[in-house]
């Protein structure tokens, strides 16, 4: 048996040209030979079979034969190599990626493994990861991670423009509260400049929108809302959202290996899981918020009525914004500049509006999930 290939003495870069082939008579003896050159050496290689390390097969790239003082001998002929193996009755370790990648199978299987180990990573491992870090991590943590009310106010908020009295009656109202989640370190502050809404920051400030205080029917419905808050505030949602957005964004860049082109590859996937995790948030301040209405003996009826009355809120917001951009376009000088700045604008108000009802889940759910906790606690 004679296998061309290329001999390289593991001391210098160069690589010669040989025949790696069996001894006549003596079956544990390789004999690497060379092809005549000037700079080929006169005598040739003499190894034993047991001293080789022979690399595993993988589909038709070169093959990799080590032994001696890092001395190496490569080729193309990879079934030559299988025969020398099977001649030596070897267990056939040797091909077994090479046996992997050919049975058709086992690739199935693995496809699907793998795709299953995928799902799963994305769905429970990043959340369950997310949490774990979250609730390790010192207060400081939470506190630097993420939007400050400090940059909001720059680029998001206005002043209130809520009347003194009103904001002095509901912190009056949610004072006994805030005393009774301390350990959380909650604060409340009134903005504008944002459509009705309420969020909860990592530092603690819980945000009441003019627009949301004006719409909510009495102060039950408030406390509903200022109760949900408190509940992303104890759940650490806005830190493990950022450490599950960081986890998917680095998975996709270790799978793809493209940094530059991130935004185009991974931005739908991402922003799609972003998606479904806020809402199972949301689900769980729900939750939250109804255990603690029962608790302080407030009907949690009222958070229905504040959800539905948001939700109609954002509904109408949206009919009007269609209606601006249909006078956009119905405009003469529509195609003028002036114009597409007006349409680009009304557009993005737009999304940002119906950006509240596709992260929260639906009325119909939380509805359900009331009926549920009434059977479960109140009956």
């Amino acid at each position: 048996m004679l296998i061309a290939g290329s001999y390289h003495d593991g001391k210098t870069s160069r690589s010669l040209s040989a025949n790696l082939e069996v001894v006549q008579g003596k079956q544990d003896t390789i004999r690497i030979s060379f092809i005549n050159d000037e700079t080929s050496p006169d005598k040739p290689v003499y190894t034993s079979f047991s001293e080789l390390k022979i690399a595993s097969r993988l589909g038709n790239t070169p093959r990799e034969i080590m032994f001696t003082n890092d001395q190496l001998f490569v080729t193309d002929d990879n079934d030559a190599v299988d025969q020398l193996i099977k001649q030596y009755q070897q267990s056939g370790s040797h091909s077994l990626l090479h046996k992997l990648e050919t049975n058709t199978p086992l690739i199935l299987i693995s496809i699907i493994v793998t795709g299953f180990v995928v799902w799963a990573t994305m769905v429970y491992g990043i959340p369950a990861a997310a949490k774990t870090i979250a609730h390790q991590l010192p207060e400081f943590a939470s506190e630097n991670l993420g939007s400050s009310l400090d940059i909001l106010d720059k680029t998001v908020f206005e002043p209130s423009k809520l009347d003194k009295a009103r904001q002095a009656e509901i912190r009056r109202l949610t004072k006994p509260y805030l005393e009774d989640f301390k350990h959380l370190q909650p604060k409340l502050a009134f903005r504008s400049g944002m459509k009705a809404n309420a969020l909860a920051l990592p530092s603690g400030e819980i945000v009441l929108t003019d627009d949301f205080v004006n719409l909510v029917a009495n102060n039950q419905e408030l406390l509903a809302v200022f109760f949900h808050e408190i509940g992303h505030l104890k759940h650490k949602h806005i830190l493990r959202r950022a450490l599950q957005d960081s986890m998917v964004s680095l998975i996709i860049i270790f799978v793809t290996g493209e940094v530059d082109s991130f935004d185009l590859i991974a931005g739908l996937p991402t922003l799609i899981l972003d998606l479904s995790y806020s809402r199972e948030f949301e689900r769980e301040a729900d939750q939250f918020a109804l255990e603690q209405l029962h608790h302080y003996k407030i009907s949690v009826d009222y958070f229905a009525a504040v959800m539905e009355r948001l939700e109609n809120y954002y509904v109408e917001q949206d009919k009007k914004a269609e209606e601006v951009i249909g006078r956009v376009l119905n405009k003469n000088a529509q195609t003028t500049e002036a114009a597409e700045e007006d349409l680009v604008k009304d557009k993005s108000e737009e999304e940002s509006d119906t950006g509240f009802l596709s992260t929260h889940p639906g009325t119909k759910d939380r509805v359900k999930m009331i009926k549920e906790f009434k059977q479960k606690y109140e009956n």
